[in-house]
C-alpha cells in the first residue's frame, strides 16, 4: 500500500464522531520515515462466563484500542512546538524553543492515506512524541509518535486527487 500522506486537525471541541470540515484547518503532519508507520488494533479485554451445569460458555469481548505509530523525520521547531508544546522566540536563524516537561493535552482529528486504498482515520485522536535521536555521521533526529483513537475508526474511499485541506472537498459523514 505505502503511505501517501497523514493529514491532521484540530478535533472539534464538542464530541468525538464528528471530523472537523474539510478545509486550511487541515495540514500534513510532516515528513514520516519509510517504513515507520503502522496502524495496530489492541487484543480486546474478553469476559468469559461459565455454565457450572453445562458446557455452555459465554465470551463477551470489550472495546478495541486503536493506536497508530510512526517516526517524524527531521521535524523543524515549528513541528517540534506543534507536538510537544512550548513556544518559539526569536526571528529566523536565531530562533529558540523550550521543550515542556509535560506534553500538553490537545486532541487531534488525523487521516492517514495511503498510495492506493482507503483512507483510515478517527476524529479524536492523543498524539504522543519523544526523541530519538543518533548524534553520528549516519544519524538523523526522528520524533517517534504514538496516535491513539480515542473514537470510532472511520474508512473513505477517495478519489486519487483527494486532499482535506480544500474546502472543496466532500465533508465526512458523522459515525
Amino acid at each position: 500500500m505505502g503511505l501517501k500522506k497523514i493529514w491532521i486537525a484540530e478535533a472539534s471541541a464538542s464530541d468525538n464522531t464528528q471530523f472537523p470540515a474539510f478545509g486550511t484547518g487541515w495540514a500534513d503532519l510532516g515528513d514520516v520515515y519509510k517504513d515507520t508507520c503502522q496502524l495496530t488494533d489492541a487484543d480486546p479485554e474478553e469476559t468469559k462466563h461459565e455454565s457450572e451445569t453445562s458446557e455452555r460458555k459465554i465470551i463477551l469481548s470489550g472495546e478495541v484500542e486503536t493506536t497508530v505509530q510512526l517516526s517524524l523525520m527531521d521535524p523543524d521547531m515549528a513541528l517540534l512546538a506543534k507536538y510537544f508544546g512550548g513556544t518559539i522566540s526569536g526571528n529566523a536563524g536565531a530562533r529558540h524553543w523550550i521543550r515542556p516537561k509535560k506534553v500538553p493535552y490537545k486532541e487531534w482529528a488525523v487521516l492517514q492515506q495511503p498510495e492506493e486504498g482507503v483512507v483510515m482515520g478517527c476524529p479524536a485522536c492523543i498524539i504522543t512524541p519523544k526523541f530519538e535521536i543518533t548524534y553520528s555521521k549516519t544519524g538523523i533526529a526522528l520524533v517517534p509518535l504514538t496516535i491513539k483513537y480515542l473514537g470510532k475508526q472511520h474508512a473513505l474511499e477517495v478519489a486519487d486527487d483527494w486532499d482535506p485541506t480544500k474546502s472543496t472537498t466532500t465533508a465526512v459523514p458523522t459515525a
